[in-house]
């Protein structure tokens, strides 16, 4: 019977020791949950960063459209320069032929 009872009190001490092991270990992971919930993002401000990248996404493209406007007129310009350019040429060769050499600052 001795004996019987010292094996009881030694698998209640092994329970006892391995139940508080494993109430040790519980408690640590709820601390980890708690702390990933306190750094998660909310859905609330996932919602919100959606809406913000949304309206920056609608203004770039907007401003994408605004440049390749600017870029079809500036083909127009560039173009304009080329005529400008082609006449300063011939009026300065004009002025040359004249006698007149006179430069035209630009």
């Amino acid at each position: 019977m001795a004996a019987k009872k010292a094996t009881l009190d030694s698998i209640a001490k092994l329970i006892a020791k391995t139940s508080k092991s494993a109430d040790n270990k519980f408690t640590a992971l709820a601390k980890d949950i708690a702390e990933i919930k306190q750094t998660m993002a909310t859905k609330e401000q996932i919602v919100a960063l959606a809406t913000h990248v949304t309206s920056i996404e609608q203004e770039l493209k907007s401003i994408r459209r605004d440049l390749n406007d600017l870029m079809e007129k500036m083909e127009n310009v560039a173009g304009y320069r080329k005529e400008i350019d082609h006449a300063l040429e011939r009026i300065a060769a004009i002025e040359k032929h004249l006698g007149l050499d006179k430069k035209i600052a630009a």
